[in-house]
């Protein structure tokens, strides 16, 4: 999976969790500008880790303010 991938199944997993349309999340947006909730995040994470097939660290999503960054940081890991 290559970066542009991983954002997009992010955007996806998030407008998902969130039930709000993929086309309202920009990946450079905060996930707090987002509204997007604790519960909201531990959801996007999972999924990620089931994705991806790697452990996630759930305090990643508050490390990595927005989609973008959190999507270097993924692309380390796998």
């Amino acid at each position: 999976m290559n970066r542009e991938q991983l954002i997009d199944y992010m955007k996806s997993a998030l407008a998902e969790t969130m039930a709000i349309d993929i086309d309202d999340i920009d990946e450079n947006t905060s996930f707090f500008k987002l509204g997007v909730t604790s519960i909201q995040a531990l959801k996007v994470i999972n999924k990620m880790r089931r994705k991806l097939d790697v452990e996630i660290n759930p305090a990643a999503i508050f490390e990595y303010k927005c989609i973008s960054d959190l999507a270097d940081y993924l692309m380390t890991l796998i």
